[in-house]
């Protein structure tokens, strides 16, 4: 025997307790899937930078991170996507997590200087020159390569670059009228020389690179100077 339903009742069946619990699968299928990815990036540049692009199968990437060959082609598609992904994680290590935005508590020229330091660390550094010979190697050979590194490479840290010198030029009054071009400008003088010779096997030392790096940044501010109001 049914009951009348009271007043106020809402129509149709009544909603079992299943119905009011959350939804914790897919939440949690998405974070197994973000995991995954970051191991096959994180598997992915490690044999890349041993064995190269063309050397380093998929395959090879799957028994290093785990997983399968389907997941791997559903997250990116292609080795050169998946290659496209361990450079768009390098360009953010190019910033410092306290340099990610300027500070308010120093001038511009020790922004700057700062900012250029650990660039030029992070190009010098082991991994640095191995992923700019790689390049320098292989990109003629996979146009698929070549897009990676121009789109995810040169392209990301020319607009972070960009960002950062247009919230420094806000809060230093630097005269910047187009961030892209001062962003192309201050890469290439922090790079310099530097960056060639040692990726063919010159030697630098401390001080020459703290060198190099005052020159560039006061070369910068000589085309974008601080104007204060």
């Amino acid at each position: 025997m049914t009951h009348p339903r009271q007043a106020g009742e809402p129509d149709g069946p009544a909603a079992s307790p299943a119905a009011f619990r959350p939804r914790t699968n897919s939440g949690r299928r998405a974070r197994q899937l973000a995991a995954r990815r970051e191991q096959f990036i994180v598997a992915a540049e490690k044999l890349f930078l041993e064995h190269g692009f063309a050397k380093t199968s998929v395959n090879a990437i799957v028994r290093e991170a785990g997983g399968s060959l389907a997941t791997l082609y559903s997250e990116f598609g292609t080795k050169e996507a998946l290659f496209e992904s361990v450079l768009s994680q390098r360009v953010m290590r190019l910033f410092p997590q306290e340099r990610s935005h300027p500070s308010t508590r120093c001038d511009a020229e020790s922004e700057l200087r700062l900012l250029a330091t650990h660039m030029l660390k992070r190009m010098l550094s082991e991994d640095g020159l191995a992923v700019y010979r790689l390049v320098i190697h292989e990109a003629p050979r996979f146009p698929g390569l070549r897009k990676a590194f121009l789109e995810a490479g040169i392209r990301n840290l020319r607009e972070h670059t960009a960002t950062y010198l247009g919230e420094l030029a806000a809060t230093h009054e630097l005269r910047i009228d187009d961030c892209a071009v001062a962003a192309a400008q201050f890469i290439s003088l922090v790079q310099g020389s530097v960056v060639l010779t040692a990726a063919c096997g010159g030697t630098t030392d401390a001080r020459m690179r703290a060198d190099h790096v005052q020159q560039a940044v006061q070369a910068f501010l000589k085309l974008y100077p601080v104007e204060p109001s």
